[in-house]
């Protein structure tokens, strides 16, 4: 894959605006221009909690092992995650070379035949989230220098990766609190409204002119429909 195609792609990648157009772009440019067998492109935290979600998985990507991401512990599920952490730069392995002992991803990707897996991660600092992204077979790296050729495409694509996809989960969240925002009442917001601003139960009931209880009731049909626990989560979801 030279540079300018590596170039077409991250113009492509720059433009991708939702998860539709995400999957397009991973077919279409990924795939297509590594030559790759298959990929897993994930999305989540890997600092002080582990979480991840799948944003495309090829229909090859062996199914058990992403099943392995479950476990709540980066360095015993993720492929390669400690390499790239040593190294933070994208890292590549050869399956078809003899070792002592395989991983048990290893020894996945090798019963699906694969004979190479690259990864390349984007982690932020600031608050762990994390891109990661796993390919097997790059056909177009098996020319000379493959390693030093691949770091230097998939560092500058994994950063813009993570752009991309941090905008993504950011509108989808958002759209699941407006549509919980949505199932509320127009009383319930404006309870709602009142809680935000620090009022008690007892303080909304004077404002409003309606008993205590009714408005006891409709806090708790409010934490139920936002699916939070209490008035601060109530309140996190509102704003």
């Amino acid at each position: 894959m030279n540079d300018l195609l590596v170039l077409n792609m991250i113009e492509q990648l720059t433009q991708v605006r939702n998860q539709t157009e995400f999957s397009s772009w991973v077919e279409n440019q990924l795939l297509c221009g590594c030559s790759a067998s298959s990929v897993l492109i994930g999305f989540g935290k890997m600092l002080s909690e582990y979480s991840m979600t799948a944003h495309y998985v090829s229909p090859g990507f062996p199914k058990s092992l992403i099943k392995t991401f479950d476990i709540h512990d980066p360095h015993l599920a993720v492929p390669m995650f400690d390499e790239w952490r040593h190294q933070r730069s994208p890292v590549m392995a050869n399956l078809s070379e003899e070792t002592s002992h395989d991983m048990l991803w290893q020894t996945m990707f090798k019963q699906k035949g694969y004979r190479q897996v690259a990864v390349a991660v984007n982690m932020d600092q600031r608050d762990g989230s994390t891109t990661y992204m796993c390919l097997t077979d790059l056909k177009c790296y098996e020319e000379d220098m493959p390693l030093e050729v691949f770091r230097k495409h998939f560092a500058i694509i994994a950063p813009i990766l993570h752009s991309v996809l941090s905008q993504i989960e950011y509108q989808t969240n958002l759209e699941k609190k407006d549509n919980k925002i949505a199932k509320l009442t127009p009383r319930e917001n404006e309870i709602l409204r009142w809680i935000k601003e620090g009022k008690t139960n007892f303080e909304i009931s004077c404002i409003l002119g309606i008993s205590f209880s009714t408005i006891k009731n409709h806090v708790q049909k409010i934490l139920i429909k936002l699916g939070v626990n209490n008035r601060t989560q109530a309140i996190a979801k509102y704003s």
